[in-house]
Protein backbone atom coordinates (compact mmCIF):
# COMPACT_ATOMS: atom_id res chain seq x y z
CA UNK A 1 0.00 0.00 0.00
CA UNK A 2 1.51 3.33 -1.07
CA UNK A 3 1.63 6.11 1.50
CA UNK A 4 2.21 8.59 -1.34
CA UNK A 5 0.60 8.05 -4.72
CA UNK A 6 2.13 10.06 -7.56
CA UNK A 7 -0.18 10.34 -10.56
CA UNK A 8 0.57 11.67 -14.04
CA UNK A 9 -1.29 11.87 -17.35
CA UNK A 10 1.18 9.62 -19.22
CA UNK A 11 4.13 7.35 -18.52
CA UNK A 12 6.64 9.82 -20.06
CA UNK A 13 5.60 12.36 -17.40
CA UNK A 14 7.05 9.94 -14.83
CA UNK A 15 10.41 9.36 -16.55
CA UNK A 16 12.23 11.55 -14.03
CA UNK A 17 11.31 9.21 -11.17
CA UNK A 18 12.87 6.05 -12.58
CA UNK A 19 16.33 6.59 -11.09
CA UNK A 20 14.74 6.99 -7.66
CA UNK A 21 12.00 4.35 -7.79
CA UNK A 22 13.18 1.89 -10.44
CA UNK A 23 11.36 0.66 -13.52
CA UNK A 24 8.31 -0.44 -11.51
CA UNK A 25 8.02 3.12 -10.17
CA UNK A 26 7.53 1.88 -6.63
CA UNK A 27 9.88 2.22 -3.69
CA UNK A 28 10.60 3.72 -0.31
CA UNK A 29 12.24 7.14 0.10
CA UNK A 30 13.28 8.15 3.61
CA UNK A 31 10.58 5.97 5.11
CA UNK A 32 7.80 7.03 2.72
CA UNK A 33 6.41 4.31 0.45
CA UNK A 34 5.89 5.82 -3.00
CA UNK A 35 4.09 4.49 -6.07
CA UNK A 36 3.75 6.35 -9.38
CA UNK A 37 1.06 5.60 -11.96
CA UNK A 38 -0.33 7.11 -15.18
CA UNK A 39 -4.06 7.92 -15.26
CA UNK A 40 -4.76 9.07 -18.82
CA UNK A 41 -5.02 12.28 -20.83
CA UNK A 42 -7.91 14.73 -20.45
CA UNK A 43 -10.56 15.32 -17.81
CA UNK A 44 -12.71 12.19 -18.34
CA UNK A 45 -9.86 9.66 -18.48
CA UNK A 46 -7.88 11.26 -15.67
CA UNK A 47 -10.89 11.41 -13.34
CA UNK A 48 -11.68 7.73 -13.77
CA UNK A 49 -8.03 6.71 -13.67
CA UNK A 50 -7.31 8.71 -10.54
CA UNK A 51 -10.40 7.44 -8.73
CA UNK A 52 -9.42 3.84 -9.53
CA UNK A 53 -5.84 4.31 -8.31
CA UNK A 54 -6.93 6.08 -5.13
CA UNK A 55 -9.55 3.43 -4.34
CA UNK A 56 -7.21 0.49 -4.84
CA UNK A 57 -4.15 2.06 -3.15
CA UNK A 58 -5.72 4.01 -0.24
CA UNK A 59 -2.77 6.44 -0.08
CA UNK A 60 -2.01 8.94 2.65
CA UNK A 61 -1.67 11.65 -0.01
CA UNK A 62 -1.71 12.18 -3.78
CA UNK A 63 0.56 14.33 -5.92
CA UNK A 64 -0.21 15.07 -9.56
CA UNK A 65 3.01 15.39 -11.58
CA UNK A 66 3.18 16.63 -15.15
CA UNK A 67 3.50 19.66 -17.38
CA UNK A 68 1.34 22.68 -18.10
CA UNK A 69 0.95 25.75 -20.23
CA UNK A 70 0.80 29.29 -18.84
CA UNK A 71 -1.53 32.04 -19.94
CA UNK A 72 0.05 35.03 -21.70
CA UNK A 73 1.06 38.05 -19.67
CA UNK A 74 -0.88 41.29 -20.27
CA UNK A 75 0.48 43.57 -23.01
CA UNK A 76 3.59 45.42 -21.89
CA UNK A 77 4.22 43.09 -18.95
CA UNK A 78 7.33 40.87 -19.13
CA UNK A 79 6.70 37.13 -19.33
CA UNK A 80 6.34 35.69 -15.84
CA UNK A 81 7.21 32.12 -16.81
CA UNK A 82 9.82 30.42 -18.95
CA UNK A 83 10.00 26.85 -20.28
CA UNK A 84 11.12 24.37 -17.60
CA UNK A 85 10.01 26.63 -14.74
CA UNK A 86 8.04 24.68 -12.12
CA UNK A 87 4.52 25.68 -11.08
CA UNK A 88 3.07 24.36 -7.82
CA UNK A 89 -0.72 24.67 -7.88
CA UNK A 90 -2.64 26.34 -5.05
CA UNK A 91 -6.09 25.49 -6.39
CA UNK A 92 -7.68 24.24 -9.60
CA UNK A 93 -10.71 25.68 -11.40
CA UNK A 94 -12.85 23.90 -13.95
CA UNK A 95 -12.84 25.99 -17.13
CA UNK A 96 -15.54 26.21 -19.78
CA UNK A 97 -15.28 29.06 -22.28
CA UNK A 98 -19.02 28.75 -22.98
CA UNK A 99 -19.70 29.54 -19.31
CA UNK A 100 -17.35 32.54 -19.39
CA UNK A 101 -19.18 33.91 -22.43
CA UNK A 102 -22.60 33.17 -20.86
CA UNK A 103 -23.62 30.69 -23.56
CA UNK A 104 -23.99 27.97 -20.94
CA UNK A 105 -23.88 27.62 -17.16
CA UNK A 106 -22.64 25.19 -14.54
CA UNK A 107 -25.53 23.82 -12.44
CA UNK A 108 -25.30 25.15 -8.87
CA UNK A 109 -24.53 21.83 -7.12
CA UNK A 110 -21.62 21.13 -9.49
CA UNK A 111 -18.09 21.42 -8.09
CA UNK A 112 -15.94 23.79 -10.14
CA UNK A 113 -13.02 24.53 -7.80
CA UNK A 114 -10.75 22.38 -5.63
CA UNK A 115 -8.29 23.72 -3.08
CA UNK A 116 -5.02 21.82 -2.87
CA UNK A 117 -3.16 20.83 0.29
CA UNK A 118 -1.41 23.94 1.59
CA UNK A 119 1.37 22.28 3.57
CA UNK A 120 2.44 19.93 0.79
CA UNK A 121 2.22 22.72 -1.77
CA UNK A 122 4.38 24.99 0.39
CA UNK A 123 6.88 22.19 0.95
CA UNK A 124 7.19 21.51 -2.78
CA UNK A 125 7.52 25.21 -3.61
CA UNK A 126 10.25 25.60 -0.98
CA UNK A 127 12.43 23.22 -3.00
CA UNK A 128 12.04 25.08 -6.29
CA UNK A 129 8.97 26.46 -7.95
CA UNK A 130 6.29 29.08 -7.62
CA UNK A 131 2.78 28.86 -6.24
CA UNK A 132 0.02 29.70 -8.72
CA UNK A 133 -3.55 28.75 -9.58
CA UNK A 134 -4.43 26.47 -12.48
CA UNK A 135 -7.47 25.98 -14.70
CA UNK A 136 -8.61 22.75 -16.36
CA UNK A 137 -10.58 22.96 -19.61
CA UNK A 138 -11.94 20.01 -21.55
CA UNK A 139 -9.61 20.87 -24.45
CA UNK A 140 -6.48 22.97 -24.85
CA UNK A 141 -7.03 26.68 -25.47
CA UNK A 142 -5.53 27.54 -28.87
CA UNK A 143 -6.97 31.02 -29.53
CA UNK A 144 -4.75 33.89 -28.34
CA UNK A 145 -7.49 36.38 -27.34
CA UNK A 146 -9.34 33.61 -25.47
CA UNK A 147 -6.15 32.63 -23.62
CA UNK A 148 -5.61 36.23 -22.54
CA UNK A 149 -9.23 36.53 -21.43
CA UNK A 150 -9.00 33.41 -19.22
CA UNK A 151 -6.20 34.93 -17.17
CA UNK A 152 -8.10 38.20 -16.82
CA UNK A 153 -11.41 36.54 -15.92
CA UNK A 154 -10.17 33.78 -13.60
CA UNK A 155 -6.79 35.00 -12.37
CA UNK A 156 -5.31 31.60 -13.17
CA UNK A 157 -1.74 31.44 -14.44
CA UNK A 158 -1.56 27.85 -15.67
CA UNK A 159 -3.66 25.55 -17.85
CA UNK A 160 -3.52 21.79 -17.28
CA UNK A 161 -6.13 19.41 -18.64
CA UNK A 162 -6.08 16.72 -15.94
CA UNK A 163 -5.62 18.76 -12.76
CA UNK A 164 -9.26 19.31 -11.84
CA UNK A 165 -10.23 15.69 -12.42
CA UNK A 166 -7.40 14.32 -10.27
CA UNK A 167 -7.86 16.90 -7.52
CA UNK A 168 -11.61 16.30 -7.42
CA UNK A 169 -11.15 12.52 -7.26
CA UNK A 170 -8.76 12.98 -4.33
CA UNK A 171 -11.21 15.36 -2.65
CA UNK A 172 -14.06 12.87 -2.97
CA UNK A 173 -11.79 10.18 -1.52
CA UNK A 174 -10.82 12.53 1.35
CA UNK A 175 -7.16 12.24 0.40
CA UNK A 176 -4.91 15.36 0.57
CA UNK A 177 -3.69 16.37 -2.87
CA UNK A 178 -0.96 18.58 -4.33
CA UNK A 179 0.12 19.21 -7.92
CA UNK A 180 3.29 20.41 -9.61
CA UNK A 181 4.00 20.98 -13.28
CA UNK A 182 6.91 21.86 -15.49
CA UNK A 183 6.05 24.74 -17.81
CA UNK A 184 6.16 23.87 -21.51
CA UNK A 185 4.47 26.71 -23.41
CA UNK A 186 2.41 29.87 -23.47
CA UNK A 187 -1.22 28.95 -24.01
CA UNK A 188 -2.52 29.97 -27.43
CA UNK A 189 -1.82 29.51 -31.10
CA UNK A 190 1.81 28.32 -30.77
CA UNK A 191 1.24 26.16 -27.70
CA UNK A 192 1.17 22.77 -29.40
CA UNK A 193 4.54 23.30 -31.11
CA UNK A 194 6.23 24.49 -27.91
CA UNK A 195 4.64 21.67 -25.90
CA UNK A 196 6.34 19.13 -28.13
CA UNK A 197 9.62 21.03 -27.99
CA UNK A 198 9.81 21.46 -24.22
CA UNK A 199 7.82 18.54 -22.83
CA UNK A 200 10.76 16.30 -21.97
CA UNK A 201 12.75 19.02 -20.21
CA UNK A 202 9.72 20.35 -18.35
CA UNK A 203 8.64 16.91 -17.15
CA UNK A 204 12.16 16.26 -15.86
CA UNK A 205 12.24 19.64 -14.11
CA UNK A 206 9.02 18.88 -12.25
CA UNK A 207 10.26 15.40 -11.32
CA UNK A 208 13.51 16.88 -9.98
CA UNK A 209 11.51 19.03 -7.56
CA UNK A 210 9.47 16.04 -6.41
CA UNK A 211 12.59 13.90 -5.93
CA UNK A 212 14.35 16.65 -3.95
CA UNK A 213 11.22 17.11 -1.80
CA UNK A 214 11.09 13.40 -0.99
CA UNK A 215 14.80 13.24 -0.25
CA UNK A 216 14.49 16.23 2.10
CA UNK A 217 11.89 14.41 4.18
CA UNK A 218 8.70 15.35 2.27
CA UNK A 219 7.91 18.52 4.26
CA UNK A 220 4.16 19.08 4.54
CA UNK A 221 3.21 15.45 3.88
CA UNK A 222 0.30 14.65 6.21
CA UNK A 223 1.08 12.29 9.07
CA UNK A 224 -0.25 8.76 8.90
Amino acid sequence: MAELLVLAPTAPDLRGLRDLLGDRLEGSVRGVDVAAKAVGVGLPAAGVGAAKRIFTRSPRAVILLGTCGVYPSPPGVPAAWQPNDVLVATHVELLAIEVDTRRSAFPEPMATRVELHRAMSAGLASVRGRLASVSSPLASTVDDPTAAAVRTHHGCEGEQLEAFAVAHAAHLGEVPCAALFGVTHVVGSVGAEDFRRFHRGASLAAAEVLVAWLQSGAPGLPHA
